[in-house]
């Protein structure tokens, strides 16, 4: 994630949460930090270990509440990429959207978006009788570093 995007999602989540009645500073904002420096999306036992190992003294407990807090606000999504745990990520204002391509080897995660598949999706969406909402797309494989041995 760019920096300049990394900063805008940082300052929108303590105005929004700040709008909300929540009051800054604490764990809620370490983890804001580390959401906003990481590359990804997440889980949050490997937020809290990462905020662990900068030093800032945040328990796995009050990460799990900032992350109920940021997703109730509509500024995380809820991955569930068929690993067993849950991945949180950033919600953008500009609405980006994207699907996930998930080693199953290692767990390794990365974003991806591809035009034709999201034409292909909406002209399914088209033939239906469904008013489609969302949707989200996970490609299992096994990355060049598992593969590689």
């Amino acid at each position: 994630m760019s920096g300049g995007r990394a900063q805008a999602w940082g300052e929108r989540a303590r105005h929004e949460l700040t709008a909300r009645g929540h009051r800054a500073g604490g764990a809620r904002d370490a983890v804001i930090d580390g959401l906003a420096a990481h590359d990804g999306c997440c889980t949050a036992g490997e937020l809290a270990d990462r905020l662990r190992a900068e030093g800032r003294g945040v328990g796995t407990a009050s990460v799990y509440r900032a992350l109920s807090v940021l997703q109730e606000a509509g500024l995380l999504r809820v991955l569930e990429l068929g690993e067993g745990e849950r991945r949180y990520e950033l919600v953008h204002a500009d609405g980006e959207h994207h699907h996930h391509i998930v080693c199953d080897g290692c767990g390794r995660t990365l974003p991806f978006h591809d035009d034709a598949l999201e034409r292909a999706i909406g002209a399914a969406a088209d033939r239906s009788a469904w008013a489609v909402i969302g949707h989200d797309i996970v490609l299992h494989a096994t990355c060049p570093r598992c593969a590689a041995g």
